[in-house]
């Protein structure tokens, strides 16, 4: 097999697809990345086996002898970063892999592609459409509210609900819940069973690699699987195991008062005052509302610092106190355009409160005790 290659465009899929090689292994073949030549172009495919496999679809590659070879995946990320050639022949059998510029040439070991386990392909067949933008937008702006805690199994991951022509993305750790929603184009009688729970790894890398934003994405849930595929990149994950929890009891329902805060202003307010907070200590950000004012304050005892920033905002209610951990008011900011509207719906002081942007937005946030710290 032969082929020449634009040098960074290699190197690109080389790392998208390096990103679900396992480091460590019982499997030495799992480390490998199969490279496949044909008419059609370039096809680079990688595992875990266990949780998540990626296809890319490499286009512009120059195929002079079609044929399959196993490459050692971190080999080739870093011979590929070496070489400052613009472009790259790689020539492949059993006995081994020349990878060479003008100037320079590498040789690689080689291994049977027969021996390498399958990657699943997107059939024709019922599946869900959703543009890459407005995937992308929903995964960012819940994908950062999973637990990080791996016994929190149903929680280290994203819920997915497809209802026709709509799509939900659901995720919390217990503290916090992020809900988005989306249109999606159905196909067929594809539905989901169940409450789908798809790995935060799979949906980061997917939101990484989303190719132009009008590009379509079609996926596929299945009881214990699911599989994305765009122009380019195939994604296919194994489902989390557990039941998600009943969410929508946390939704504010009873909310006393409603204040309108826009993101970029307000972000940058809960930034300056975070200097001196440490939520592991219980210091949080206190938030007072008062009219056409929010004060955030701050304060350390064991730095000795302590931070007052004031926000305009358009607010003649009374006045309202509530504290928050400063990291997931910016987590769930830091997603949002600076110019958006954020409604803010307060229940009391020790009671979950609310973050609305649209019809399509909801953050949920538990309060931080006062008397702590």
């Amino acid at each position: 097999m032969k082929a020449k290659f634009a040098r960074e465009a290699f190197l690109e899929a080389a790392n998208i697809v390096n990103s679900v090689v396992p480091s460590r292994t019982t499997r030495p073949i799992l480390e490998n990345l199969r490279l496949t030549l044909s008419e059609d172009g370039a096809r680079l495919q990688g595992t875990d086996l266990e949780t998540l496999a990626l296809t890319v679809q490499m286009s512009g590659v120059q195929v002079e002898d079609p044929g399959e070879v196993l490459v050692p995946a971190a080999q080739l990320v870093q011979m590929l970063r070496a070489l400052t050639d613009e472009e790259v022949v790689l020539e492949g059998s059993l006995e081994g892999v020349t990878l060479r510029g003008e100037y320079s040439e590498y040789e690689l070991p080689a291994e049977d592609p027969q021996l390498f386990p399958d990657v699943a392909v997107f059939e024709d067949g019922d599946s869900h459409q959703v543009q890459a933008g407005v995937l992308r937008r929903l995964i960012e702006r819940v994908v950062f509210a999973t637990a990080q805690e791996s016994f929190r199994y149903a929680m280290n991951g994203v819920l997915w609900e497809l209802d026709g022509e709509k799509v939900r993305l659901v995720a919390t750790d217990g503290r916090r819940l992020a809900v988005a929603d989306g249109i999606a184009v159905q196909h067929g009688g594809h539905k989901v069973q169940g409450t789908p729970i798809v790995p935060t790894r799979a949906m980061t890398i997917l939101e990484r690699h989303l190719g132009d934003p009008a590009e379509p994405v079609f996926l596929r849930i299945r009881s214990q699987d699911c599989i994305f595929k765009g122009s380019r990149l195939t994604l296919h994950a194994r489902l989390v195991e557990g039941r998600f929890p009943p969410y929508r009891e946390v939704i504010p329902r009873n909310a006393t008062a409603r204040i309108t805060l826009t993101a970029g202003p307000f972000l940058a307010a809960v930034k300056q005052a975070a200097v001196v907070a440490d939520p592991e200590r219980g210091q949080g950000v206190d938030l007072t509302f008062h009219k056409n004012k929010v004060i955030l304050e701050a304060a350390s005892q064991e730095r000795g610092g302590r931070a007052r920033v004031q926000l305009p905002i358009e607010y003649t209610g009374e006045k309202l106190e509530i504290r928050f951990n400063p990291r997931f008011l910016v987590e769930m900011l830091s997603v949002l355009e600076a110019e958006d509207e954020v409604t803010f719906e307060f229940q009391g002081r020790e009671k979950a409160a609310g973050f609305r942007v649209g019809s399509d937005y909801l953050y949920v946030l538990m309060p931080m005790s006062r008397d702590a710290g």
